[in-house]
């Protein structure tokens, strides 16, 4: 169970990154234009997968299913904190549903699917890097 509740705590270090990645959306990446939703998405993707990258590996005696659980807690809570922001400013599930249309130029669902793969892709990094040490 320790485990987990690490991972949330991971998790919850994910939320001033998005922040700061909105504000600079709207203050600076804005004057870009059209590309600044997109781009915006591509920098928190980024974001996520190197907190995964920097502190999944910290969290200890993982199994594989746990790596799984973890992208799917990163998934759940990413669009439940996204929908409490809705919520908050007077919307709801439409408007959350609508962040995932990719043809506006939202890549949102590019940065949920990162939430979700980046735990599993970063225990694949890790055993492999562990099975070379092993083997030199």
């Amino acid at each position: 169970m320790k485990k987990y509740t690490q991972v949330i705590g991971i998790w919850f270090l994910i939320i001033p990154l998005a922040i700061i990645n909105g504000g600079i959306r709207e203050h600076i990446l804005i004057k870009l234009g059209n590309i600044a939703l997109p781009l915006s998405g591509i920098i928190l993707s980024i974001c996520v997968f190197i907190v995964a990258y920097l502190l999944i590996p910290k969290v200890k005696n993982c199994k594989p299913k746990d790596y799984i659980m973890f992208g799917i807690i990163w998934f759940v809570l990413t669009n439940l904190f996204d929908l409490f922001m809705y919520i908050s400013e007077g919307g709801g599930i439409k408007q959350l549903l609508n962040s995932y249309n990719f043809l506006n130029g939202n890549l949102w669902i590019l940065v949920v699917i990162t939430t979700l793969v980046s735990p599993i892709v970063v225990s694949k990094i890790k055993w492999k890097k562990e099975r070379e040490i092993k083997n030199v």
